[in-house]
């Protein structure tokens, strides 16, 4: 029976690839090479109310008809190529991938100007079929990350769609995502967007004072573009910047986003969202964070 990951050999994986991606950039000054994941929210669209989703309340959180553009997306992926960016493209957001019309050319348009980058995709696997896995797999993408959300009785269909495609068991995952024990990731609140699973003020009062990682190595491409400080921030509170109106250097190291890493690097979490998210943020993203504070504190010694 094919493996399926919970949420501990999931976050084994995660680390297996930071190790890679630190290897392709060893000895780095580049601050933008600090970046582990671009993740791309294509779609504002999702067939599920997951309860540790803010869709879960539609008051919260409700769907909406906007999608990400090829051309928009072949832009995105030109910003990244201009500095030759090795880290992943994930595809995930906030919303079901397989809902943009165009994502498979999407996919396509980015990996002309991406071609050695990983491309990966979480799916709640309700749009897979032969002919979906085919041609997302023939459009260049390289993982698929399909959530189980209704149970293990998921995992022999969607095994057998996989190799039915052609796709080896190298190229995919099972994540448990049916039961709260087995949730295949380490649930948060979204930034305190949902208060319906058990999530109290200590959660959040005893991160007081620690730093989060997130602004350092993750990139969070929206929809239209936008670049929101953390990929938890489904408030979308804090924009830093756009990356069809601006390059990677002037979005991910400009004045907003190090306003947010300034307060974040000594444990300041006074400031919304930061203030309400249950995230520890500590698990990925070490060497980015040293390497853009080292890139910070150079700078003000060369100012001065």
């Amino acid at each position: 029976m094919k493996k399926v990951d919970d949420k501990y050999s999931f976050l084994q994986y995660r680390k297996d690839q930071e190790k890679k991606h630190l290897n392709l950039i060893e000895n780095t000054t580049n601050p933008l090479h600090s970046i582990l994941t671009v993740e791309m929210n294509l779609t504002e669209l999702c067939n599920r109310k997951c309860v540790f989703c803010p869709r879960h309340d539609p008051k919260v959180y409700p769907n909406r008809n906007l999608n990400t553009t090829i051309e928009d997306s072949t832009t995105i992926a030109k910003r990244l190529a201009e500095f030759d960016y090795v880290g992943r493209i994930s595809f995930s957001g906030f919303g079901e991938n397989f809902l943009n019309k165009e994502f498979n050319e999407i996919v396509q348009a980015m990996r002309k100007e991406l071609p050695n980058n990983v491309f990966e995709c979480n799916t709640n696997g309700d749009f897979l079929n032969k002919e979906s896995v085919t041609e997302i797999y023939k459009s260049g993408m390289d993982m698929l990350y399909i959530n189980l959300y209704d149970g293990l009785e998921q995992i022999e269909p969607f095994v057998k769609i996989m190799k039915d495609s052609g796709i080896s068991e190298d190229n995919y995952k099972l994540r448990a995502h049916h039961t709260q024990d087995e949730w295949g990731l380490f649930v948060n609140n979204r930034s305190g967007m949902i208060d319906w699973i058990g999530f109290d003020e200590d959660d959040i009062e005893n991160l007081k004072g620690k730093p989060c990682h997130y602004p350092y190595y993750k990139m969070f491409v929206d929809w239209n573009g936008d670049v929101l400080f953390c990929s938890n921030d489904w408030g979308r509170e804090i924009v830093v910047g756009n990356l069809i109106q601006s390059s990677v250097m002037d979005v991910w190291m400009g004045d907003k986003m190090k306003e947010v890493r300034d307060r974040l690097s000594v444990g300041d979490r006074s400031h919304s969202p930061c203030n309400t998210c249950s995230v520890k943020g500590d698990l990925f993203g070490k060497s980015s964070f040293e390497l853009i504070n080292g890139y910070y504190e150079s700078s003000d010694n060369r100012s001065h």
